[in-house]
């Protein structure tokens, strides 16, 4: 159960982060963005505009995903972007430290 939340946490952080930098979806965002101003808050902006406020909405999506469309399809979908996620993170990671590496380097010349 807890290996599952957590494959969602990470599924639902992935189209988050998916919705809000991949170019191609941008066009589209921004076309739902003009073709909605219902989802649009005064103070805040719109729906999509808002990382914390959309991460909720997807989590719920999910969740219902999760629940009642449990299949190979969508299992294969989410697992797909669950493990591109984490080579992301972990990609940044190694960059990290090999820059800590040459800025160690550097320091010592």
């Amino acid at each position: 159960m807890i290996i599952k939340c957590l494959a969602l946490a990470i599924l639902t952080e992935a189209l988050v982060e998916l919705i809000f930098t991949a170019a191609p979806l941008q066009g589209l965002r921004t076309w739902f963005i003009k073709k909605t101003p219902w989802l649009n808050s005064t103070d805040r902006g719109h729906l999509l505009e808002c990382k914390y406020c959309t991460s909720i909405w997807i989590a719920a999506g999910v969740i219902l995903l999760a629940t009642f469309a449990d299949f190979g399809v969508t299992r294969l979908a989410a697992f797909s972007l669950i493990i591109a996620r984490i080579s992301n993170l972990l990609h940044l990671f190694c960059s990290t430290i090999r820059d800590m590496q040459i800025n160690l380097r550097l320091t010592r010349r």
